[in-house]
């Protein structure tokens, strides 16, 4: 008895060694040291970059992929922790990407690394660090960038010679199994794209996912020996990484911090008795808190019943990036939907940022002035229909308006909805008070069409200034600069 039982708990422990072996090929472990017993021997090295220009630019608001800034980011918003890389291939196509169909584009392997920070001068002579079609020599420049390290590769699911494609997910878990569909792992959705709540600078490790689909091939390895072995590593181009989420910020340009008044102060005139204007309260109405798609897409209009939908595409001006329930804002609702934080004449919920009691930690130096983070929003698109007072992101400013120094203030709340392209070439946008929201506004109001006039798409700031206030009760202007979070450029927008 006492045998059997030995014999049994052996081959329990042969199946533990062996499944993890044919069910995947997951790795965890950080970068393995270049020497190894065999006489030759096989790694793979991955590098990932995430933008962090401190450039800033302006253009035309003229939407697209590419517009008009670069914006230097906050460490703790590019830094990269581990990453997951899935490599797929379609045996009949080799040409397959992420838009496939195929029933036979599966996963081959999954590997999983803990990375570390590199420069430049770590890469190899004649590394391949190519960049997106499009992307500005400016921008190119601006990046962060992590490494695998030398990873061995001593796994009999990804083979030598071979070419395959890769996607990579950064700063998270996400459930891809060896031959899964493509079509199907593209679909995934996340419930959280950073940890923490997400308002001011609560918010870090955030999951970034490729911009791009790569291609990568088993093939012309760097040979480094010594006295005792061969090892031949496999350096892969680099991959671009952007983020699940967006950022809100508040310009705080043409005012003035006061501790008197709790506030920003926006003078009217030369002296206190010409008037002013103190910011008190600034909030995000319409964040998105449902679903978010783990891959980029867009699809090209509102009016095929079966439109081109590119995973991992360019925006344009004629087509729209899509979110979970962006088709589902169809008006319908009779209730502000649950996946939406509410939009309320008081403005008094957990999301509002007090401006009386902003610490230093949510200001940061932009050209001389200070910037303060309201939100890191999710991705929230609508349809050309869907109206913007029951979908739309946008933020509240509450403001105390004073006729001079010894006046009681009146309190206004100023409503804007954020614009990703806009549909002027420069000037400003009237925000509105409540009363004068109305309910059945949409993209379809406004001429010309602009298909991505309003929204909120990943990897994106708005940065929102208060440009002018007026002595006439109610006229306050707005500008929002929209700048792509990827530090390259995109556009500057004005409200």
């Amino acid at each position: 008895m006492k045998l059997l039982r030995l014999h049994i708990v052996r081959l329990l422990l042969m199946t533990l060694i062996v499944l993890p072996a044919v069910t995947s090929c997951y790795n965890y472990d950080q970068e393995e040291s270049v020497v190894d017993s065999d006489p030759a021997a096989n790694y793979i090295n991955v590098t990932i970059s995430v933008s962090a220009s401190d450039n800033a630019f302006t253009r035309a608001p003229l939407g697209g992929e590419y517009g008009d800034g670069t914006e230097k980011g906050i460490e703790r918003e590019y830094k990269v922790k581990t990453v997951t890389l899935i490599f797929y291939k379609d045996e009949g196509d080799p040409n397959t990407n992420i838009n496939t169909n195929s029933e036979t584009a599966v996963v081959k392997c999954v590997k999983r690394y803990i990375v570390r920070p590199i420069t430049d001068n770590d890469l190899p002579t004649g590394y391949d660090h190519s960049h997106k079609t499009g992307e500005s020599t400016t921008a190119q420049g601006q990046e962060v960038l992590y490494t695998t390290g030398n990873q061995k590769l001593d796994d009999p699911l990804l083979e030598i010679g071979e070419t395959y494609k890769l996607l990579v997910v950064a700063n998270t878990y996400v459930d891809v199994n060896v031959g899964e569909k493509i079509k199907d792992v593209r679909d995934n959705v996340l419930d959280a794209v950073y940890t923490g709540s997400g308002s001011g600078v609560d918010a870090t490790d955030f999951v970034m996912t490729s911009e791009t689909d790569a291609s990568v091939t088993l093939a012309d390895p760097t040979i480094e020996s010594t006295s005792s072995q061969t090892n031949r590593i496999y350096y892969f181009p680099c991959i671009h990484l952007e983020r699940l989420a967006a950022r809100i910020d508040y310009y705080t340009k043409g005012a003035e911090y006061s501790a008197t008044y709790q506030g920003y102060k926006y003078n009217l005139g030369s002296t206190d008795d010409d008037g002013f204007y103190v910011v008190t309260k600034v909030t995000p109405f319409n964040l998105y808190n449902g679903q978010e798609f783990l891959f980029k897409r867009v699809r090209d209009n509102w009016t095929d019943a079966t439109p081109v939908v590119t995973y991992l595409g360019n925006e344009g001006l004629t087509n729209y990036v899509v979110d979970p329930q962006t088709a589902y804002k169809d008006n319908s609702n009779t209730v502000q939907p649950d996946y939406l934080s509410p939009i309320l004449e008081s403005m008094g919920n957990s999301y509002a940022q007090m401006m009386n009691n902003v610490g230093a930690s949510q200001k940061f130096e932009i050209l001389t002035k200070d910037n303060i983070i309201i939100a890191y929003p999710k991705e929230n698109t609508l349809m050309p229909s869907s109206y913007l007072k029951k979908y739309a992101t946008g933020i509240a400013f509450e403001a105390k308006y004073y006729a001079n120094a010894s006046a009681n203030p009146l309190t206004r709340v100023y409503y804007h909805y954020l614009r990703h392209q806009g549909e002027l070439d420069s000037g400003s946008y009237q925000a509105k008070q409540w009363a004068d929201l109305i309910d059945t506004e949409s993209t379809s109001s406004h001429t010309p069409l602009v298909p991505m006039n309003y929204g909120v798409v990943r990897n994106n700031i708005y940065r929102i200034s208060i440009e002018g206030f007026s002595t006439v009760e109610g006229t306050i202007k707005i500008k929002i600069e929209e700048k792509k979070w990827r530090h390259v450029d995109n556009p500057t927008i004005y409200i």
